[in-house]
């Protein structure tokens, strides 16, 4: 897949601490339905079969979930264009239409020369919003 720009320069993820507290998770929640097929594997009924069933089909709707909110948003920057992936949409801003990069309640804010803005998921901290140094360390990058 050949994405515009050429290699990035600089990739921005979901930060680690909300990384680990998604992976604790999805850890406990696969713990209790290899709990819950085990019980039925010792004293097989049908109704703890369906328990098993509803808490494998609950892991594996979660596990989609995260996938999708978690591991797919970053923020590429190439030479003349930033690459934001959020969880439904994907954005590709000119650098040169960036005119400033804030702090957003759900990440960072790209602030264009039209006047929109361009939130960047990937960017948001575990407790909300952007870090300082990470929004100080993207307005480097950007020569902000």
């Amino acid at each position: 897949m050949r994405t515009e720009g050429g290699e990035p320069i600089s990739v921005w993820r979901v930060h680690p601490q909300l990384l680990m507290s998604a992976g604790t998770f999805w850890a406990l929640a696969a713990m209790a339905v290899v709990w819950s097929w085990l019980h039925w594997l010792v004293a097989p009924a049908e109704g703890r079969a369906v328990h098993a069933a509803i808490a494998t089909g609950i892991v594996v709707a979660v596990s989609a979930l995260a996938a999708v909110a978690v591991l797919r948003p970053r923020v590429e920057l190439h030479d003349d264009v930033v690459i934001i992936v959020n969880p439904l949409a994907t954005y590709r801003l000119r650098r040169e239409d960036i005119t400033a990069v804030t702090r957003g309640l759900h990440g960072a804010e790209f602030h264009r020369k039209d006047g929109f803005k361009t939130n960047a998921v990937a960017l948001m901290d575990s407790i909300g919003g952007v870090g300082p140094e990470r929004l100080e360390e993207l307005r480097e990058e950007l020569a902000l």
